[in-house]
């Protein structure tokens, strides 16, 4: 049974109290049963053994399933809402709790005592937005006074139920549609480009919905469908506005305030920040979504990357690589195959721009798995390891790197960008003019100068793997400082 495995020792101490204090044989014979499950026994015919009850088989079902029941009123009794680290689950749990004590003390003749307990947690549940659990404490709040509270009184119960009925149906209507937005699947679908006005129709519906109803349940679907559009469509200024207002939502609204909410949009809006180049904003908001994410989950570790890409775009190079330093320390970081290498890539990428080449050399090469992968880390990976190389002057070892990506390249050639394309040929012309930055070719400082301005093309994305940028190194080493 697997209720038994999700018991705390306290509630399986009550439960055995409790069967105890049975004097009847089915009692008893619960409680053996319940000590056998404890024990790990799961197997029907062991346990029948071991019981040494010679019922019959629905005998045997009626007996777990009164001790099922047994676990379940433990489970009801001892779980607390202090146990539950999210402030509007909490208060979901215990709405659910009051309403089951409120109809047994009205049942019991205990009147108003159940009334004043649905007064207080019809409160609670306007605060949280729990609409179906205050329809149905007003429902039973009606029932209740309806042979002797005044007119008034229940002429405003059957508006506040009527307005309240309308709400929730906005309320469910929009957690259908966050089914579409949440669903990895049915999200996909959504997000294609043959149904972006289907998904623009979506954010509008929600933001009148939003409006309408001041629901911050509703409001938190409309932004996390408006945000996550926009930034598929690099509206990045947008995200940003949106954002904020999410991010005070989901502060200030009790419905909809968690860590992990604060985090997600923080984050959010951290990125968006990091794609406008407002490194020190970007920085600000991706500091706090590492601090809110679990510490052991893999969100933080995803919150610790953008956090670093930032740092080093920022040029706050003490930071990333403490940042580094707590996603290397990450209990789960060698949990995925990809998280160590992409971390060993981001942590040599923090030393070379700190000019330890010699460090970043080694750490770079400590792993290869990112070398055998078909996508832009690869081809980062490669990047970086030639800008070592010329670093370290080693022209022999160079030229067969050079040559190797090259091919790669040829085999692969969505990689073949033309931003990447200009990174290979002007490693290529400088490894020909034997590391003289001062020579670089006509043709390649005009290339240089397509990847500096970003022209189409020749963008660099801060969110990407291109974490040193080549462009703005080369640029750096050329006489003067001058690319042209």
């Amino acid at each position: 049974m697997s209720l038994v495995k999700v018991m705390r020792v306290g509630e399986k101490r009550m439960l055995t109290h409790m069967l105890s204090r049975t004097t009847n044989a089915e009692g008893d014979l619960r409680s053996r049963l319940f000590k056998l499950l404890d024990k790990g026994h799961t197997d029907p015919k062991i346990v029948k053994e071991k019981l040494k009850s010679a019922r019959s088989a629905s005998s045997f079902a009626h007996l777990k399933r009164r001790l099922k029941e047994d676990i379940l009123s433990v489970l009801l009794v001892k779980e607390s809402s202090k146990r539950i680290a999210q402030a509007n689950r909490a208060a979901q749990f215990d709405c659910i709790k009051k309403i089951a004590q409120a109809h047994v003390m009205i049942l019991r003749g205990a009147q108003t005592e159940g009334v004043k307990v649905l007064r207080k947690t019809i409160q609670t549940a306007e605060r949280f937005e729990f609409l179906g659990e205050k329809l149905q404490m007003n429902h039973l709040l009606r029932e209740h006074l309806v042979s002797f509270a005044s007119a008034s009184e229940l002429h405003r119960l059957n508006k506040e139920i009527s307005m309240d009925f309308k709400r929730y149906e906005a309320l469910l209507h929009v957690e259908e549609q966050s089914v579409l937005l949440a669903n990895p699947e049915m999200g996909k679908g959504l997000r294609a480009k043959s149904n972006e006005k289907k998904y623009i129709q979506l954010i509008d519906d929600l933001e009148k919905l939003y409006k309408k109803h001041k629901l911050a349940r509703v409001g938190f679907w409309y932004y996390m469908a408006a945000t996550e559009f926009h930034t598929a469509h690099k509206n990045f200024e947008l995200v940003v506005d949106l954002g904020l207002s999410f991010l005070k939502l989901v502060q200030r609204s009790p419905a909809v305030k968690s860590k992990n909410n604060v985090a997600g949009v923080n984050q959010t809006v951290g990125l968006a920040q990091l794609e406008l180049r407002n490194f020190s904003e970007a920085i600000g908001h991706l500091s706090v979504s590492e601090k809110y994410f679990p510490s052991a989950g893999f969100n933080r570790l995803q919150g610790l990357q953008f956090l670093a890409l930032a740092e080093m775009a920022g040029q706050d190079y003490s930071g990333a690589m403490q940042t580094i330093g707590k996603a290397m320390a990450h209990p789960r970081i060698e949990v995925r195959e990809h998280f160590l290498p992409r971390w060993l890539y981001i942590k040599a990428c923090g030393e070379f721009l700190t000019s330890d080449t010699d460090s970043a050399f080694k750490t770079l090469n400590q792993n290869g798995y990112l070398m055998k992968q078909q996508d832009e880390w690869n081809i980062q990976y490669r990047l970086l390891e030639m800008l070592q190389l010329i670093e370290m002057g080693d022209e022999e070892w160079l030229d067969f790197k050079l040559d190797a990506t090259r091919k790669f390249l040829t085999r692969h050639k969505k990689l073949d960008t033309p931003r990447v394309r200009a990174a290979i040929d002007l490693i290529g012309n400088l490894l020909r003019k034997e590391f003289d930055f001062g020579e670089i070719s006509e043709n390649n400082r005009q290339l240089l100068n397509l990847c500096l301005d970003e022209s189409d093309g020749y963008e660099w994305s801060p969110t990407g793997a291109e974490i040193v940028r080549f462009d703005t190194w080369i640029r750096d080493k050329i006489p003067n400082q001058e690319a042209e």
